[in-house]
């Protein structure tokens, strides 16, 4: 046979038991440093830069979120033929109109596919332009009057489809 193989004139020695080791071992490095750089390449694990100067204005963001909870508001979506609506509603189940509404619409593993989209107003809420493609997106949803935030939520929503044909 082969020099590499046992046999009863080449018995199992050391430097055998050295490749299988090595051939081991280095096959787990490679996956592992594989599956690293796949990792790091899609998702940085990234929520803000600088989670000390993010602190700062952790009171500003409590004092918005119990203005925002006293508004009553709330947000549904649908995402029928892959394209985003938000319908916005008051406590009292009125939709509310007339504001500037934008999302971050992302990928909850993938941040290459994240963008800003403006959401134009239409008879029953708000819509964005852009169709999504099939799978689980995250939307964060901001919605201003002038320059001041006056809601913000975060959702999963899931395209069952892309659009129609």
């Amino acid at each position: 046979m082969s020099a590499f193989w046992p046999s009863e004139e080449n018995p199992l020695n050391g430097w055998h038991f050295f490749g299988i080791i090595s051939l081991f071992f280095g096959t787990i490095i490679i996956v592992n440093f594989t599956m690293a750089f796949f990792a790091t390449s899609t998702f940085p694990g990234l929520i803000v830069e600088n989670s000390y100067v993010a602190s700062q204005n952790y009171n500003k963001w409590l004092a918005a979120s119990r203005a925002q909870d006293a508004r009553g508001w709330d947000a549904k979506f649908d995402t029928t033929d892959g394209i985003l609506t938000v319908d916005l509603r008051d406590k009292s189940g009125s939709a509310i109109t007339g504001l500037d509404v934008s999302a971050i619409i992302g990928r909850a593993s993938d941040w290459n596919e994240d963008r800003l989209v403006t959401l134009q107003q239409v008879a029953d809420g708000y819509r964005a332009d852009e169709p999504l493609g099939p799978g689980r997106w995250m939307v964060e949803l901001k919605v201003r009057s002038g320059e001041n935030l006056v809601f913000r939520t975060t959702e999963p929503v899931m395209v069952n489809s892309g659009p129609a044909s």
